[in-house]
């Protein structure tokens, strides 16, 4: 992982399944490339994709009010995906 990326894990706070997140650096116009992790099996290679910044915002606050476990904060994950000036 650079230090251009950030990386957090998502828990269920069930037991459920969670998901490990790669997001590199936003696009100017909102779109994020991403890759994911399912707690299910870590080993298998990440699903990558590109998302737009608003929707996997939605997500994370989806996550937040359903408690789930964020090893980073909402606030830090929505400063990270402003896209560049």
């Amino acid at each position: 992982m650079s230090a251009d990326n950030l990386a957090f894990h998502a828990a269920d706070p069930r037991g459920g399944e969670g998901y490990v997140i790669l997001l590199h650096p936003p696009e100017a116009d909102g779109s994020v490339r991403c890759q994911e992790w399912s707690s299910v099996d870590y080993m298998a290679p990440g699903r990558e994709s590109v998302v737009r910044a608003d929707e996997l915002m939605q997500r994370v606050e989806g996550w937040r009010r359903a408690g789930w476990k964020l090893t980073e904060s909402p606030e830090r994950i929505r400063g990270w995906l402003r896209p560049p000036d």
